[in-house]
């Protein structure tokens, strides 16, 4: 009997030795592991314009159509133009320019902000009543 107490004492501590190398070795590649998970890889090249290739809109095209029945003068930034009735006028601006009104109406006074250009509105057309 103490031959098979000593059999089985030698079997659990192999088991208990392998049980242990396996536990070091699993907490040693986690250990080794997470922090490669974060790092950037050596071998791909990312080209720096692919981060500032991103092209910015600057300008905005619209469209401005008269339906206050009469001809309407409006300032576009600095530049005076002349919008016939239910015509469209096709615009290129930069974003910011500002469309005033330069002739009154029954709805916009001499020098009212009819629009304040921003990239929303690439590609709209605003009906001016």
């Amino acid at each position: 009997m103490a031959e098979n107490f000593s059999r089985n004492l030698e079997v659990m501590e192999r088991s208990m030795k392998r049980h242990n190398l396996l536990t070091v070795a699993v907490v040693a590649t986690s250990l080794v592991a997470v922090p490669a998970i974060y790092a950037a890889p050596t071998s791909i090249s990312s080209p720096v314009h692919a981060m500032f290739g991103k092209t910015k809109t600057n300008t905005v095209k619209l469209n401005l159509r008269n339906d206050t029945g009469a001809s309407l003068q409006v300032l576009v930034g600095d530049k005076p133009m002349t919008l016939e009735p239910g015509k469209l006028v096709n615009l290129d601006v930069p974003v910011g320019t500002r469309i005033v009104a330069n002739s009154a109406t029954p709805n916009h006074a001499v020098g009212s902000l009819i629009e304040e250009v921003i990239k929303d509105h690439n590609g709209a057309t605003i009906a001016i009543r």
